[in-house]
């Protein structure tokens, strides 16, 4: 059927496709065609004879009414075709239109489900909205009241800094016043508004203002807080000393980093810490007069009780003498009771440890103890355990110092009985020193306070004091410095225990310090204005072989110097005119200036025990000696100074050699000779040889101009950055190091100043410390060389 529909459909397309007139005339045709064969078919089939005139009749009438026919039908068949072709156009559309009204319809209800959806979220929207109006609305009352509260705050701040009399007040990168106080508009003169267009050099002296400006700088730079002290001036001309504490701060509405400051006056503080700080020199300084007045009498007494006990007395001449010497001593231990007392209370007490001959000092203090316990009917022991070293590593002084102190105090509250000094090795490097009597004892409630400063035990009967409450206290403090302890057991009515434990390390020794070392005759310029210390100090020194000129003024002591040669200076400090470091500098300054072309060894000859020895050598003196006078002490100064044997340098040498070496040469090794460790160097030619050590110190030589230079590179960076001071130390530490292993002592101490960086005087002195450093260390390696060759 499918077939037959297509044929048709096929047909009817054919005969539209040729056309009305086509077909009516092949219609035509074929319709004579077959008119003519069935006319002559039917003709012959019922007549059995064709009659062609019929038959071209018929055919002709058939002709004849067939194109109507013909031309009719495929006018019906094109309208029936064109009908259908439109009816199936139409039914597309419509199809079409149903499609497409099916997609609306579809597109309708997603577009109605959006829109419900969308209302509904809308109505959820304005519940949240309005929610969010609500909330809103309590938010911008909050903020409200937070701003109120802020705008209060800031008030109430600005109130606060405008009441206060510090200073508050912050500028910006350009150094500009961002804002400040009522103090800070006290101080500049000017309003918060005005100080807004101005910088530190429209408000303060030139000077303030550059510091102001400096740190500001510093401040960004380090991104840390600064605090410093400055003088500013107020409009009416009064000065005024700030406190000034600078913060750094990051402003996010201006981006800029901006410096907020702060200042406290403390004027009155600063009067106040000047006063105290007068308060204090003016107590050292009374302390270095009773020092001088007081010990001026006592050393006369010590050194002639000294000398004459040297001479021929009968016993109870030497009795008398021993129990004049042995008061002085105690006078003075006491006295350096009080003078420890004034250090302790200034930080300044310290110690100098040095090779001690133990059995000399535990001789001593038998021979000064026995003394003692002999004037009060007492019986003194001195035992001895272990097996103690004979040299040790120790202050001598004040170990002296503190057993003076238990064994006068043992003394002094034993009514009868015994006082027994024991000393023990304890370990390695440790001494145990105990002493024990038979006094009245010391109550248990009291054993807690015994070492507190000025706490003294009362008696039963409260009527007298034990002690001073001094001496305790300050060994205490001296047994600490020396590693140790000092501790006390006693039972009332039984005696007393005190137990000192140091540290004393064992040491070698075999040279005998207390001999006068054989450097020939010396002449020697005292410079002293006590007659009874003139006559102590000249006995000493002429009993060695000394020739010895006296000077009792600064005045007549350079005067006999210009006039004389001398290889000695020992140099009072307090003289009428002048002082001994006045004396000091001027020679040396005019050393330095080529004004005099020698200059000998200064040493000072003081009886003030409150200065360290660096404070007398940074005072232009070479090396110090304490009164009364010790020969233990001034043969080891003589020997640092000028060795074993007499250099060629020295006063005394035979004339043609002198006459050989120019003034300038000796000059520089006479300076060189007396900077050297000769012991130490004796220790090294005898361990290394000769040879060995002449190496090394050519090989000094050759690194020293690479320590100088990189020594000078980082002064100079420096002088550009503050910072670089480390480095510096680091080059003078180096410098320190090579210079003591060959005994340079004169640049080993120099080097040793440079290295401390943190000195209050390093700052101001690095220069001088570096250019001498620079000058004399070739003078010291020609002398070194010389002195190691002529061994």
């Amino acid at each position: 059927m499918k077939n037959v529909k297509t044929y048709l459909q096929n047909y009817i397309d054919w005969i539209i496709r040729i056309g009305k007139i086509r077909f009516s005339l092949l219609g035509l045709l074929i319709l004579g065609i077959y008119a003519l064969i069935i006319q002559a078919g039917s003709t012959l089939l019922f007549t059995g004879d064709l009659k062609w005139g019929d038959i071209w009749r018929s055919v002709i009438f058939g002709l004849c009414s067939a194109p109507f026919v013909i031309y009719f039908f495929s006018v019906v068949i094109e309208k029936l075709e064109l009908a259908r072709q439109g009816s199936e156009k139409t039914l597309a559309q419509l199809k079409t239109l149903r499609m497409q009204d099916y997609q609306l319809n579809q597109e309708m209800n997603k577009k109605n489900l959006l829109l419900s959806r969308e209302i509904d979220e809308r109505a959820k929207a304005e519940q949240e909205l309005t929610s969010a109006l609500l909330h809103l609305e309590q938010e911008v009352r909050e903020r409200r009241r937070i701003q109120l509260e802020l705008e209060q705050s800031a008030h109430l701040l600005r109130s606060f800094f405008d009441a206060s009399p510090d200073l508050v007040f912050y500028r910006g990168e350009d150094h500009r016043f961002l804002g400040a106080n009522k103090a800070m508009e006290k101080l500049t003169g000017k309003k918060s508004e005005e100080l807004k267009l101005l910088t530190p050099f429209d408000v303060y002296s030139e000077r303030s203002a550059k510091k102001a400006i400096e740190s500001d700088i510093q401040v960004s730079k380090e991104k840390k807080g600064l605090s410093y002290e400055q003088w500013l001036y107020y409009p009416d001309g009064r000065a005024a000393c700030f406190e000034i504490l600078k913060v750094p701060y990051y402003d996010k509405v201006s981006k800029q980093n901006i410096i907020i400051g702060f200042g406290r006056d403390i004027t009155e503080r600063t009067s106040y810490q000047e006063m105290i700080e007068k308060s204090s020199r003016d107590k050292t300084n009374m302390m270095t007069t009773i020092s001088h007045e007081l010990k001026t009498p006592l050393n006369g007494i010590i050194g002639l009780s000294r000398i004459l006990l040297d001479g021929n007395l009968d016993e109870q001449q030497r009795n008398y003498l021993q129990t004049i010497k042995v008061s002085a001593v105690s006078l003075g231990h006491i006295f350096n009771d009080l003078v420890d007392l004034e250090k302790i209370e200034t930080h300044r007490i310290e110690l100098f440890n040095k090779a001690c001959d133990f059995n000399n000092l535990l001789n001593d203090i038998n021979n000064i103890a026995s003394v003692m316990a002999a004037q009060k009917n007492l019986k003194f022991e001195m035992l001895l355990k272990n097996r103690l070293p004979d040299w040790i590593q120790v202050d001598p002084i004040r170990l002296n110092q503190v057993l003076w102190n238990l064994i006068s105090n043992a003394v002094k509250f034993t009514p009868k009985g015994w006082v027994r000094l024991t000393v023990a090795k304890s370990g390695q490097d440790r001494l145990v020193f105990q002493i024990s009597d038979s006094g009245i004892g010391i109550p248990q409630a009291e054993l807690n306070n015994i070492f507190t400063m000025y706490y003294q035990v009362k008696s039963k009967d409260n009527m007298r004091a034990l002690g001073s409450g001094i001496g305790l206290s300050v060994s205490k403090k001296i047994a600490s410095l020396m590693h140790g302890n000092l501790s006390v057991e006693s039972e009332e009515n039984i005696g007393t225990t005190f137990t000192l434990d140091i540290a004393a390390p064992e040491i070698e020794k075999a040279v005998d310090i207390s001999m006068a070392p054989s450097i020939g005759a010396l002449n020697i310029l005292l410079v002293e204005d006590i007659e009874v210390n003139i006559i102590v100090a000249k006995s000493i020194l002429e009993k060695l072989g000394y020739h010895v000129d006296i000077a009792m003024t600064g005045a007549e002591a350079l005067k006999k110097f210009y006039q004389n040669q001398y290889d000695l200076l020992l140099l009072d400090i307090q003289l009428p005119d002048m002082s001994g470091f006045d004396i000091a500098m001027t020679l040396r300054q005019q050393y330095e200036n080529d004004e005099i072309d020698y200059l000998p060894p200064l040493v000072a000859l003081t009886a003030n025990v409150l200065n360290n020895k660096r404070h007398y050598l940074q005072q232009g003196m070479d090396d110090v000696l304490s009164k009364p006078l010790s020969l233990e002490a001034l043969n080891l100064t003589l020997k640092q100074l000028f060795g074993e044997e007499q250099p060629l340098e020295l006063a005394g040498i035979e004339e043609d050699i002198e006459e050989v070496l120019p003034a300038e040469v000796k000059t520089q090794q006479q300076s060189a000779v007396m900077a050297f460790d000769y012991p130490m160097l004796d220790e090294l030619i005898e361990l290394m040889g000769k040879e060995n050590v002449m190496k090394s110190a050519l090989l000094f030589e050759q690194l020293m101009p690479g320590y100088i230079e990189e020594l000078t590179q980082h002064y100079q960076a420096y002088q550009q950055d503050r910072t670089l001071k480390t480095a510096v130390a680091e080059d003078a530490h180096k410098i320190k190091g090579a210079a003591a292993s060959l005994g340079l002592n004169r640049i080993r101490d120099i080097a040793e100043l440079a290295q401390h960086q943190d000195s209050p005087q390093w700052e101001e002195q690095i220069a001088v410390w570096i250019e001498v450093i620079q000058e004399e260390w070739r003078s010291s390696m020609t002398a070194l060389k010389k002195w190691i060759a002529n061994r």
